[in-house]
């Protein structure tokens, strides 16, 4: 990091810091809690920046936690206070209002007091008002930063429940494809193999028949002279029958 830059971090820290200081430590005023909420939103938008100051360029956070990050806990710790006291504030008019409402004894009350009673629900009517001002202010001031909160937030659940059912969609559909092409790859294996095993029970067959043949004819001239070349041909037959059904259970499979 320049020096210009930790200059420049180092001043506004400073500035910052000063208008901490000039915040007192408890008030109900609703301009001490606008001041210490914008002092809190300057302080989260210097921590987005630096956030991605160091995602970009690899530096940034060190400074920021050791100028501004106590700065920024205490400002916080700072502005839930002044909302707790305006909170209470309001909750003291509220019942101040309502003893003030109902502490007049009509049944009993001296015509003297008629001025005094009418004054009372002038009084009465206008911290009406101003109750209804104070809570107007209190949903803005309060609602409004907890309600964009709220909404953000349940923006991202949203967001994030809609990428994992879409993820999980995109999985089913692979898996289902994958599925079905390695069923019907098993289809077609199967028939492959039931057409190599229907070839070579052919062929197993008509060897058998003809080596049936062929011991019938070797029974019938068994007790009889036959000439060398009748060996040589029931030799070379037997030999070209294996040689058939050999090429016959090599060749099945191929077509």
């Amino acid at each position: 990091m320049s020096e210009v830059e930790t200059g420049e971090i180092e001043s506004t820290a400073n500035r910052l810091r000063a208008q901490f200081a000039s915040l007192p430590a408890d008030s109900d005023s609703v301009l001490d809690y606008v001041l210490a909420s914008k002092l809190a939103t300057n302080l989260a938008s210097i921590r987005e920046q630096t956030v991605a100051r160091e995602l970009q360029d690899g530096f940034g956070a060190d400074e920021y936690d050791e100028e501004l990050g106590t700065l920024e806990l205490d400002t916080i710790h700072k502005l839930y206070r002044y909302r707790k006291g305006l909170i209470n504030l309001y909750n003291e008019q509220k019942e101040a209002k309502a003893r003030r409402r109902y502490s007049v004894d009509f049944d009993n009350a001296d015509p003297r007091l008629d001025d005094e009673t009418s004054e009372a629900l002038r009084d009465a009517n206008q911290l009406d008002g101003d109750d209804d001002s104070l809570q107007q202010l209190r949903r803005r001031l309060i609602g409004g930063q907890e309600g964009k909160e709220d909404s953000e937030a349940l923006e991202k659940q949203m967001q994030v429940q809609d990428d994992v059912q879409r993820e999980l969609v995109s999985d089913m559909a692979q898996l289902v494809t994958s599925l079905r092409r390695g069923a019907e790859a098993f289809q077609n294996a199967l028939a492959e193999d039931s057409t190599v095993l229907r070839a070579t029970e052919l062929g197993l067959q008509a060897t058998s028949q003809s080596l049936s043949t062929l011991g019938t004819k070797l029974k019938k001239y068994n007790r009889s002279r036959v000439g060398f070349f009748f060996y040589m041909g029931c030799a070379f037959f037997i030999i070209m029958s294996l040689l058939v059904t050999y090429l016959i259970i090599r060749i099945f499979p191929k077509m």
